[in-house]
């Protein structure tokens, strides 16, 4: 006769396939934790059934490598065919079918123990435009809670989108998640909207709300409140108490009782011992499971910190506290193949202190910051300058995220100039990577380095670059009034002005710069003006007066004070727009004469020189190949995006059916974190409008609002008006 735990553990492991009993590796699932959180129990409870029904024939273990789980071979457990007979004789359960659609990294789902009741209250609230939020302390159960409370939405024929949200979300990686879209609007206004015309039938998870850095908070909260707030929205929020939004019925959850705690731990430990921890633990879902045989016994007044603490960090074996404090210094979760060391992930696994997120791991919250507090400075800082140092041999872009954060944290008064340096000298490949991220860490090295002024004019600019036009205003408020007077305030300042749809007025400033400034920074801001020149029109568009003012600009550019370098540099760039000029105005001798120049200071192969032929070869020739070539062949996002939007507009101007399909395939740029970058996305959403009638006035509104965060002020009235006809058409 088969006692409960055996019947739900043969179970769980008949539905996985038995090809997996040879598989070199295997999902976690398989091994002695992943089996754990499935069932909803503590680590040791498996070993009786597991012996006992190894034992029988019923299951056999081996040593094998689990997906994910780090290089060391872990225990596993299949079932044998006699299992899966057994296993089919039992009464079988309530299969519960999944009818919708799921979006998001979901946790798998795992048995909860003395939360019917409370689930029960959560679905009678949770009706077609209602917003529950389930609060606790960390590992109480608030995410196994809402995992169930998705699968029985996906039963009853909803789809769920599942998002948990990080340090580094703001409202664009949020409202892409929610849309389960890879370009979400910035825009709240945009993001609800968006969200309001998906929304029937649709489940949104938002997992650890209150996880969002402070630098992104404001916005984020503003878009979680009008959509907690609209009846058109279904939401289901976790975070920890207080929640930072005050909208929705607010579900608490507590300690679980002490006959559902004991169903947590093993069978066979002696009663007097379980109401012991029970009664030292308080009922503490996660607390209980990290208790193991050989720990204290609690005492009723013991803290759950103090026992996590003291009997489960202060005794875990030396060589794993590495792989523990590398885990509790990382500021998102990583894979383990991307650990400096990652010896301690199995015994930390095996000892319920990781928390999965598909392969990507960390240390489970409430442990997490337990051993933060037990750093002392010094400590803390040893551990990120290790961090620093490891992540930046590492070639992943990533990697510069983590290096620029652990140095951030590393930081004191004696290395706040190097921090600093570093952090400009990478800021832009940051931004290409992860404006959030980047956005947040500037933010945290001015709370750090308070007498590091220059991190002012490096948030503003970043909030710039972000199109954030009031954050970057507050910054440059904040300098101190010697850092007002010099020139990259005032051109911050005029960059601002551009984003609040100032333009007269940013122009009239950057031409005051120009006569003050000294003649290197003056051929630079000349460049950068030529560029946004050329650039600044609506796709598709060419006039003939656009033209001869940049050519006026290029006039006017003096190079001489410029090193050899950037000399070479600034010539391949006006290189470049003239070769542009000359498309645009048809005059193919004059673009072949261009590359034909540049090639004496450069190869033919070049990679500048072969865009430009690329371009040509389009233009002139009709012929797409050589773009579509150079497409599958760069591995710069940016300028992928650029060349498939090209192959757009020559199918517009050629009146291609087929627009549509290859508008399709240009890839979006994949963070809003630079001016380059809004600018290709304000064209892909014009593109989008322009192909697709239908959707014309919401595509048109998200380019209109993008533009103007690309200081993009002639396409944006240009658009303006385009948008005005649009609307009276309605």
């Amino acid at each position: 006769m088969l006692t409960e735990a055996q019947t739900r553990l043969l179970r769980l492991l008949s539905t996985f396939p038995d090809t997996l009993e040879d598989a070199w590796d295997v999902p976690r699932e398989l091994s002695l934790p992943g089996l754990a959180d499935r069932l909803g129990v503590v680590r040791s409870a498996l070993n009786p059934p597991i012996s006992s029904l190894e034992k029988d024939g019923l299951v056999h273990t081996r040593k094998t490598h689990v997906i994910g789980g780090g290089h060391r071979k872990r225990t596993v457990v299949h079932i044998t065919e006699k299992g899966r007979t057994i296993v089919a004789e039992l009464e079988p359960e309530e299969d519960i079918e999944t009818n919708g659609e799921i979006h998001g990294q979901m946790p798998a789902l795992t048995n909860i123990h003395g939360r019917e009741e409370l689930l029960l209250e959560v679905m009678n609230e949770l009706e077609n435009g209602a917003t529950i939020q389930v609060v606790g302390l960390p590992g109480i159960g608030k995410t196994s809670l809402l995992r169930v409370l998705a699968e029985n939405a996906l039963s009853d024929g909803w789809n769920v989108n599942w998002i948990t949200v990080q340090s580094f979300h703001d409202v664009g990686k949020l409202s892409s998640e929610l849309l389960a879209i890879e370009d979400g609007p910035k825009d709240v206004d945009a993001a609800f909207s968006a969200v309001l015309d998906i929304a029937k039938k649709k489940l949104f998870v938002v997992d650890e709300l209150q996880a969002v850095h402070e630098r992104h908070k404001a916005e984020v909260m503003a878009l979680m409140e009008v959509l907690a707030e609209s009846d058109s929205v279904t939401l289901a929020i976790g975070c920890r108490a207080p929640s930072p939004i005050a909208t929705g019925t607010i579900f608490k959850i507590d300690e679980i009782s002490e006959d559902d705690a004991r169903k947590l731990l093993p069978e066979d430990l002696d009663e007097s011992i379980a109401q012991q921890v029970i009664s030292g633990l308080g009922g503490h879902p996660l607390a209980l499971k990290l208790w193991q045989p050989g720990h204290s016994l609690p005492e009723a007044d013991d803290r759950i910190q103090e026992f996590i603490r003291t009997d489960v960090v202060e005794k875990l074996p030396s060589e794993e506290i590495p792989t523990l404090d590398e885990l509790a210094a990382s500021p998102l979760p990583i894979l383990a193949d991307q650990m400096s060391n990652d010896e301690g992930v199995e015994p930390l696994d095996e000892a319920a202190l990781l928390r999965w997120s598909g392969e990507a791991l960390e240390l489970q919250h409430l442990v997490r910051n337990v051993r933060r507090t037990m750093w002392d400075e010094d400590e803390a800082r040893e551990i990120h300058s290790l961090a620093a140092t490891y992540w930046a041999q590492r070639i992943e872009p990533e990697a510069r995220l983590h290096e620029a954060h652990h140095r951030v944290q590393a930081a004191n008064s004696e290395t706040a100039d190097e921090v600093s340096n570093s952090l400009e000298d990478g800021i832009q490949d940051m931004l290409t990577i992860d404006s959030a991220a980047a956005a947040a860490i500037i933010s945290d090295a001015i709370q750090i380095l308070p007498d590091a002024h220059r991190l002012r004019l490096l948030s503003a600019k970043v909030a710039i670059e972000r199109g954030e036009g009031k954050i970057a205003e507050k910054e440059l408020s904040r300098c101190d009034k010697d850092l007002q007077k010099e020139t990259q305030w005032r051109l911050l300042s005029a960059r601002i002005k551009r984003l609040h749809g100032e333009f007269d007025e940013a122009n009239k400033d950057e031409k005051l710069i120009l006569k003050e400034a000294d003649p290197t920074l003056a051929s630079k801001i000349r460049l950068n003006r030529l560029i946004l020149g050329l650039e600044d029109r609506l796709p598709g568009t060419s006039e003939e007066k656009i033209r001869d003012a940049v050519e006026k600009e290029i006039s006017e550019v003096d190079l001489s004070a410029l090193t050899a370098n950037n000399r070479k540099a600034a010539l391949v760039t006006i290189a470049a727009i003239r070769h542009s000029l000359a498309l645009e105005s048809g005059n193919p001798e004059a673009a072949a004469k261009i590359r034909t120049d540049l090639a004496t200071t450069a190869s033919p192969n070049d990679p500048v020189i072969e865009e430009m032929s690329a371009r040509a070869a389009l233009v002139f020739g009709g012929d797409p190949t050589r773009v579509k070539s150079l497409i599958s062949r760069t591995s710069n996002p940016l300028r992928r995006c650029a060349l498939g939007l090209l192959l757009v507009n020559h199918a517009h101007q050629q009146k291609d059916s087929d627009i549509a399909e290859i508008l399709a395939t240009v890839e979006h740029p994949p963070d809003m974190g630079t001016t380059t970058a809004r600018r290709l996305s304000a064209q892909h959403w014009y593109w989008r409008g322009l192909v697709d009638s239908r959707q014309r006035v919401k595509c048109w509104q998200e380019a209109l609002h993008r533009f103007g965060m690309a200081e993009c002020a002639n396409a944006y009235i240009q658009l303006q008006h385009k948008l005005h006809d649009a609307m009276r058409l309605i």
